[in-house]
């Protein structure tokens, strides 16, 4: 059904809103994407609706927003929770959630047409059941699609073929990709499962590369409260004693959701390079540390500092699943927190960040009732390098 065929169309906001979608889904299409679209509405998403100032037209393009859930792949999640409740419901921290299976129906409505995505896939799809007869492996393909647009389907799946004999080289699945597809290093990113049903394997031979933690020591405690920090430049000021109050912590570096990986306390899952810091002022930690990181202690403190946005947020509680018992560092925190609230922030689509989906709950109690809440109730973010 299009627009035309509805008496008056969509609203206008809305149809700004589909539009949008679509560019999201052909910046990323959904063949190189592990998830559904998490879309926040907010000011800054979509300004048509948020710039309405009649509650009552409000309330009637909300109305044909919620309407759109009818359609396969379209969903509306909010902030359930009980405090959320007395508020309008465009307030409430609404996302859209977008799968793959909307992406005709939101191309008939803005009219649209699919790319060169679009007719790959298709002739994807004939090849992967042309040539594999195993099911699982043919569903995991076809909801997995190794996309590369320069080269037939054909083509790509005949060097996936060829992967078994790559098996018995103990490589790393970059390694393994670069060598199978053209130096593509990263093209079979999350396919480990595509890989092990190729081989009738409970697991792909080939595993991720460790993860890089970068390790200073503001402390002579070899068992002193760890601290994860986001971002490299804070990181390497933290680690020379700009900031006092990194004092009395071991300091890691992983560059963003690496900190979070769930291979990190796995053995071979990361690798740990101390700065020279370490030597002078801790030495007992290089052969302390990595032994508690691959260890199951739960018991040492350990704290998250990045930048004051959704996208912290979501390490924080990613990392909370590696390490139960981390949390926000309210040092680190309480200061972005006080330039937040003087308005020396900045706008989620100033910092390309309109993309960030609020992560709900971290499991953290401070990020929970304190930073969260605040992060919504202004809609703006502040950058740990600001400090």
């Amino acid at each position: 059904m299009s627009a035309d065929g509805l008496p008056g169309g969509r609203p206008a906001a809305l149809a700004a809103l589909l539009n949008a979608l679509v560019d999201r889904i052909e910046a990323k299409p959904f063949a190189e994407r592990r998830r559904d679209i998490s879309y926040p509405l907010s000011a800054g998403t979509w300004p048509e609706f948020f710039s309405i100032a009649l509650h009552g037209e409000r309330m009637f393009v909300w109305r044909a927003l919620e309407a759109l859930q009818a359609q396969p792949g379209l969903g509306l999640a909010l902030d359930q929770r009980r405090g959320q409740r007395d508020l309008d419901i465009w307030e409430r921290s609404p996302r859209l959630i977008v799968g793959a299976q909307a992406e005709a129906f939101l191309r008939d409505e803005t009219g649209r047409r699919p790319g060169a995505v679009v007719a790959w896939m298709a002739q994807w799809r004939q090849a992967v059941l042309a040539r594999f007869s195993n099911m699982a492996l043919c569903e995991r393909l076809l909801s997995r699609p190794i996309l590369i647009l320069s080269r037939p389907p054909e083509q790509v799946l005949e060097r996936l073929a060829g992967i078994p004999a790559l098996a018995g080289e103990n490589l790393m699945l970059h390694e393994a990709a670069s060598r199978q597809f053209w130096g593509l290093s990263k093209i079979l990113n999350g396919q480990q499962e595509t890989i092990a049903l190729l081989l009738d394997a409970d697991t792909c031979p080939f595993p991720d590369k460790p993860v890089q933690l970068l390790v200073a020591a503001r402390t002579a405690d070899p068992a002193a409260p760890i601290l994860f920090v986001e971002n490299a430049a804070t990181f390497e000021s933290m680690a020379v004693g700009r900031l006092s109050a990194a004092e009395g912590f071991v300091l890691i570096y992983a560059s963003g959701y690496k900190a979070s990986a769930r291979r990190l306390r796995q053995p071979g899952g990361s690798s740990v390079y101390f700065a020279p810091d370490v030597i002078e002022r801790n030495a007992a930690l290089i052969g302390s540390f990595p032994a508690w990181l691959q260890g199951t202690d739960v018991s040492r403190p350990v704290h998250f500092w990045g930048d004051l946005d959704f996208s912290g947020m979501d390490i924080l509680k990613e990392l909370r699943v590696v390490f139960p018992g981390a949390q926000a560092w309210k040092a680190g925190y309480e200061a972005l927190l006080a330039r937040l609230l003087a308005e020396e922030s900045h706008a989620p689509d100033e910092a390309r960040k309109s993309g960030q989906a609020d992560p709900g709950l971290t499991g953290c109690s401070y990020a929970d009732e304190v930073l969260l809440p605040a992060l919504r109730r202004l809609g703006r973010f502040v950058d740990q390098e600001s400090l």
